[in-house]
Order: C-alpha cells, then sequence, then structure tokens
C-alpha cells in the first residue's frame, strides 16, 4: 500500500513537472533556461528526469534503466511571450531548488501562471500607438499628420488582432489582417498626397509584429545545437514576416502603389533618436505581459543602445549591420544577468530593447518588390530587392549574434562554476 502511495506520488510531480515546463516553454522562455527550471525542481522534488522539448510539445521522461512510468508528453507550441506567466512560475521554481517552497507552493504558482492574460485592451492599444509612432521618428518621420497616422493605424491593426484572437484565428492570421490594415490607410496616405517616399504611415504599423523573440531563441537554439527545434523557430518566424509582408504589400497594391526599393534616408537627430528608443522600449514590454515594475530595464538599455548604434554610424562611419552588432551586444550582455535574476525570458526583454533596430523595412520592401517581379514588373525593382534582402539578413544575423552571444556566454560562465 505504501509502494503505490509513493507511486502515485511521485507521478503526481511528474505530472507537475511537466506541466511547469510546457508553461515556460509556451511562453517565450529560452530552451537552456528552462531545461536549468528542471534540474532545480529535480533538485527539490526528489525526481529524475528530463525534458525533451519540440516544437509542438515537451516530453518528460525518467532517467536511469528502471523507469517505472511512460513518458510524460504535454502540447505546448512556443508561439507566445507572456514574461509575467514565466516570472510568476520561475520564482517559486528557483524557491523550490532551495528547499523554501513546496509542491504545493508549485502547483498553485502553476495555476496562477496559467491564469495570467496579455495586458488590457487598453494599455495594449497605447502601446500600438506609442510604438508606431515612435519608429516612426526613428525612421524619419518629418510631420505630425504622418505619426499620427501611423499610430492611428497601428490601433487599428491592434483592434482586429485582439477580435481575432477572440474568433480563435490563431498568430498568422493575426498579423496578416493587421498588415493589410496597414498597408491600405498607406496606400489611401499616398493617394492623398500625405506619405512621403519612406512610406513610413505603412511600415512602421506593420514592423510593431516582427516576431524578433522567436528569431532570438531560434539562434540561442542552434548555438546550443538544437537544430531541428531551432529551424523550427526559425520557419515559424519567417512565415509571420511572409504574411507580414504580404499583407503590406496587398494592402498598398489596392491603392495602386507599394514601397520604393531604394527611398532617400533622412538623418534624425540624436536627442530625438534616443527619446523614440526610449518610447519604443517601453511599448513592446506590454506586447509581452511584462510586470509595469520591470519595463525600465529595457527602457534605460535601450536608449543608451540606439545612442551606441547612433555613435557608431555617425561617427565612427560604420554600416548599419555593425552599428547593430555592436548595440545588441551591449543590449545582451547587459539585460542577460537582469532577466535570470528577474525571472524574464531573456527574449522578451531584449527584442523590447533593441526593437529600433529591426530591418523589417528592408525585409517589407524585398516582399513588396518580389510580388512586383511575379506579376511581370520592371527589372529594376530586382536589384532592389535583391539589395534589400541582403542587407536585412546582415542586419537579422548581427542582431542575433549581439544578443545571443552574450546569453551563450553567461550560461558558459554558470556551467563552470557549477562543475
Amino acid at each position: 500500500m505504501q509502494l503505490h502511495n509513493d507511486v502515485d506520488a511521485l507521478a503526481t510531480r511528474h505530472d507537475l513537472i511537466a506541466s511547469a515546463s510546457a508553461t515556460l516553454h509556451a511562453s517565450g522562455e529560452s530552451t537552456s533556461v528552462t531545461l536549468a527550471a528542471i534540474d532545480r525542481m529535480n533538485h527539490g522534488l526528489g525526481t529524475d528526469v528530463e525534458l525533451i522539448p519540440a516544437w509542438t510539445s515537451v516530453t518528460l521522461a525518467e532517467r536511469g534503466a528502471g523507469v517505472a512510468s511512460a513518458p510524460r508528453i504535454v502540447v505546448a507550441p512556443p508561439t507566445g511571450i507572456a514574461i509575467n506567466a514565466v516570472a510568476r512560475l520561475m520564482r517559486t521554481i528557483d524557491k523550490v531548488g532551495a528547499g523554501s517552497a513546496s509542491e504545493a507552493d508549485l502547483a498553485k504558482a502553476l495555476a496562477d501562471a496559467k491564469k495570467m492574460r496579455p495586458a488590457n485592451i487598453w494599455p495594449f492599444l497605447l502601446a500600438c500607438a506609442t510604438g508606431s509612432a515612435s519608429l516612426a521618428v526613428i525612421f524619419g518621420a518629418q510631420d505630425a499628420t504622418a505619426v499620427g497616422l501611423a499610430a492611428g493605424s497601428a490601433v487599428l491593426g491592434g483592434v482586429a488582432r485582439r477580435a481575432l484572437a477572440r474568433l480563435h484565428v490563431g498568430p498568422i492570421g493575426q498579423v496578416f489582417t493587421a498588415a493589410v490594415i496597414a498597408g491600405l490607410i498607406g496606400g489611401l496616405a499616398v493617394h492623398a498626397d500625405l506619405s512621403s517616399a519612406l512610406r513610413l504611415i505603412a511600415v512602421c504599423p506593420a514592423m510593431i509584429l516582427v516576431p524578433g523573440p522567436h528569431i532570438l531563441n531560434a539562434t540561442l537554439d542552434l548555438l546550443n545545437l538544437r537544430i531541428p527545434l531551432g529551424f523550427a523557430r526559425l520557419g515559424y518566424a519567417g512565415l509571420l514576416l511572409l504574411s507580414i509582408g504580404t499583407g503590406l504589400a496587398i494592402g498598398l497594391a489596392a491603392f495602386g502603389t507599394g514601397l520604393p526599393p531604394t527611398p532617400p534616408g533622412r538623418e534624425v537627430a540624436l536627442g530625438l533618436d534616443v527619446l523614440a528608443a526610449a518610447i519604443a522600449a517601453a511599448s513592446y514590454p506590454v506586447y509581452f505581459a511584462m510586470p509595469l515594475r520591470l519595463i525600465w530595464w529595457p527602457i534605460v538599455i535601450g536608449a543608451v543602445a540606439h545612442g551606441l548604434r547612433w555613435f557608431v554610424m555617425n561617427v565612427w562611419g560604420w554600416n548599419i549591420a555593425v552599428g547593430a552588432l555592436v548595440a545588441c551586444l551591449f543590449v545582451g550582455f547587459a539585460l542577460a544577468p537582469v532577466a535570470r535574476t528577474k525571472h524574464m525570458p531573456f527574449a522578451g526583454i531584449g527584442f523590447a530593447a533593441v526593437v529600433s533596430l529591426v530591418p523589417g523595412v528592408y525585409i517589407f520592401r524585398t516582399i513588396d518588390a518580389l510580388g512586383v517581379l511575379t506579376f511581370g514588373g520592371s527589372a529594376s525593382p530586382s536589384f532592389g530587392a535583391l539589395t534589400d534582402g541582403v542587407t536585412a539578413v546582415f542586419i537579422i544575423m548581427a542582431m542575433a549574434a549581439g544578443l545571443a552571444i552574450p546569453m551563450r556566454f553567461y550560461e558558459l560562465v554558470r556551467q563552470r562554476r557549477t562543475t
């Protein structure tokens, strides 16, 4: 009888660990941090299990030859970013590992984490407006009308996304619809002679949809040789980007316009550039449900990083990819320890700090130009599409490396300390 009770208790602990790891995996936590959390739960709960993460699920299996139970498979596609849920759960997992929290405490934290929801509609829509408007300023908007239209377009896109979420439409459909709205409003602005060649009224509301955290988590998985999961994350991010770019191109095409392949750039003053970057960094944590008391971290670090990028490009004369690399290295080394101590997914807080560096405009111009070629456009867009595409790839690679290298460095340091 006692043996039967012990087996039941162990099975309950295994179920609890499987559910907790699935919540972390689905809420944006990196795979390495999730695996480390499993080790702490093993230590605190007296279990000996390992986690096998995949794209659609996580599998929890007992170690050793004489396993007593079948593996637990929990469906958990890592398509969301919920910093509040991760923070709530990870605080208790740390206590469990230290022996200061019980199995019941972990079960309660898990239940609380599952109940947490995205930001309320009004803060979310405000963040959509400020995020899009600040990006418009960073990329060279010169009048209040353009900034206001970019903000309003993002708000309408945010309303559409929340409405579609209530109808159980997935993320790909949500971002596609929001991008179509951005393209329609941008095309209407061009038709009314309210938009410059930069097309910021169309581009900036679409840029707030870019799946940066998924690209970063994919890079971390690839650096740790989790090849299938890393490429699955990249594939998902690529589908989102393709949906955004296609929706934007369709909306613009409805008014007979598109994105010029090589529009003239505009220089933005350092003070205005840094201020706008700080506002953008304050907006993105709302999308990721970050606790308000922690938002100042990406704001301060993001503003400094953007100023550093401005200095590298305008004073030292380095190119945009090198500027992004330097800025992201600074952000990575500054925020990776913060993410760990504050129990936040590094992909969420790190991307919030560098969102203003994302080359969404190059990606969207590439997709738009390729669409023109598909329907028999002139040869000129092909060179512009190639140039923009290569530029976007180099910037994304620089950003991913700049954020991932510090994270990997701290992981290696922790591993050396534990051994």
